[in-house]
């Protein structure tokens, strides 16, 4: 009798492309700061304002990130962003103020 061969040896996972699985639960994601939302808005508003508005954006962004390193929020470029755009707003704000008024 001739002997049939031995089937291939299975490897788990295999090495090709891996298919996520459609069923398994989603993982959540952290929540995203508000604070950073509206720090990078008020820093916005202030540079179509050009007023002092630039200030209150660039507190309320290092408050949110102070947040979020804390609490583990989502929103961390927005918060830098909004921080960079009111200290921005705020030093053309003061320039402008010694230039008009010196």
């Amino acid at each position: 009798m001739t002997q049939l061969p031995q089937p291939p040896e299975k490897r788990w996972p295999s090495e090709g492309p891996q298919i996520p699985n459609p069923h398994a639960p989603a993982t959540a994601r952290a929540p995203f700061s508000k604070a950073a939302i509206a720090g990078f808005v008020i820093s916005c508003v202030g540079l179509i304002v050009f007023a002092a508005a630039g200030l209150l954006g660039a507190v309320i962004s290092v408050v949110s990130l102070r947040r979020i390193r804390e609490r583990g929020l989502r929103g961390r470029g927005l918060a830098i962003a909004g921080l960079i755009i009111g200290v921005l707003d705020f030093v053309f704000y003061l320039t402008a103020q010694f230039l008009v008024h010196p």
